[in-house]
C-alpha cells in the first residue's frame, strides 16, 4: 500500500518542528521528510534536547522519517553551497560531513533513508574533475551508511551536477555501492525525460528509495501545488504499484515560492492525493 509523506520544507514560516510534527500527523500523512536546516532542525546546530525532543515527538506521533539534506540554505545563505561538488576541497568536506554527521544521525531518529544531492557545477570546474570529487565522497558517504545501517537516497536534479537518470546511473557505477540508492523525484522526472513517469520507475525498479512528489508545468523545473500542473499522477501511482514500492511518497514544496497558507497547502495536498491514489 503506498503510503503518503510531507517535507517540512513547505512551512517556511512555521519555526517549531514539534508543532509540524502534530499538523502532519493531524492530517493524516504516513510520514514526514525532515529537510535539516537551521529554522526547523540541523545537525550542526541542534542540541541533545532537541535531538531528544525530536525523537519523542515522532515517536509518540508513529510517523515514518527521511532525513533530507539537500535544503537550498543547510549550510549558508547562498543557495545549495557548499555542496560535495564545490570548487574549494574545504567547502567539498563541509558538505560532506554535514551530510555524514546527518547519517550518524538517523539510527536515533529511526531514521533508514537519507536524502542528498550533488550541488551545482561551479563556474570553472571540468566535469571529469567534479565526477571524482563526487565519486569520493559519495563513496566514503556510502561506507558510512553501510555501517549504520542507513540508505543513501540520492537525487537527480535538473538544475545540479547530477540532473538526469542517466546521471545518476554513471555515479552508482562508480560508486558500486548496495548502500547507495534512489531519491525520485517526480517533477525531475517529468523535466529531464520524455518517457511515461511509470516506464522510468519500472526500469528503476529495486533501486528506489525515496520518492518526492510535486507538479510541473510544461516541463519548466517550479514545483506547483498538486493539480495545477499537468502531471500524469495515476500513471506515477500505477508505476509504484506495479514495482511493489514501500517507502514514503514524499510531497515536497518550497513555500518561499509560494503564496499560500502552509497549513491549507498540506491539507489540500493530502485530500489531492488520496483522491488520485
Amino acid at each position: 500500500m503506498l503510503r503518503l509523506g510531507y517535507n517540512t520544507s513547505a512551512f517556511a514560516q512555521k519555526k517549531d518542528i514539534t508543532d509540524i510534527v502534530g499538523i502532519i500527523h493531524g492530517l493524516g500523512y504516513d510520514g514526514m521528510e525532515l529537510t535539516l536546516d537551521q529554522r526547523h532542525f540541523h545537525p550542526f546546530f541542534s542540541d541533545k534536547y532537541a535531538t531528544r525532543t525530536l525523537v519523542q515527538s515522532l515517536y509518540a506521533h508513529n510517523l515514518e522519517v527521511v532525513l533530507n539534506t539537500g535544503g537550498r540554505y543547510a549550510l549558508s545563505g547562498i543557495a545549495h553551497e557548499p555542496s560535495l561538488v564545490s570548487a574549494s576541497a574545504a567547502a567539498r568536506e563541509r558538505s560532506a560531513r554535514f551530510v555524514a554527521e546527518t547519517i550518524q544521525l538517523a539510527p536515533s531518529l529511526g531514521v533508514r533513508t537519507v536524502m542528498l544531492h550533488s550541488g551545482t557545477l561551479p563556474a570553472g570546474v571540468e566535469q571529469s574533475e567534479a565526477w571524482d570529487w563526487l565519486v569520493y565522497e559519495v563513496t566514503c558517504l556510502a561506507e558510512i551508511a553501510a555501517s549504520e545501517g542507513v540508505t543513501l537516497g540520492f537525487e537527480f536534479h535538473p538544475s545540479m551536477f547530477v540532473a538526469s537518470l542517466s546521471d545518476y546511473r554513471f555515479l552508482k557505477a562508480r560508486v558500486g555501492s548496495a548502500a547507495l540508492k534512489l531519491t525520485l523525484d517526480v517533477g525531475h522526472v517529468v523535466c529531464t525525460d520524455k518517457r511515461p513517469v511509470s516506464q522510468v520507475i519500472a526500469e528503476c525498479n529495486g533501486e528506489i528509495a525515496n520518492v518526492h512528489l510535486e507538479d510541473i508545468m510544461d516541463r519548466k523545473h517550479v514545483h506547483l501545488p498538486i493539480g495545477q500542473g499537468d502531471i500524469d499522477f495515476a500513471d506515477v501511482f500505477r508505476g509504484l504499484n506495479a514495482v511493489g514500492y514501500e517507502g514514503l511518497i514524499n510531497a515536497e514544496f518550497n513555500t518561499d515560492d509560494l503564496e499560500v497558507d502552509e497549513c491549507q497547502l498540506a491539507r489540500e495536498t493530502f485530500e489531492h492525493l488520496q483522491r488520485l491514489m
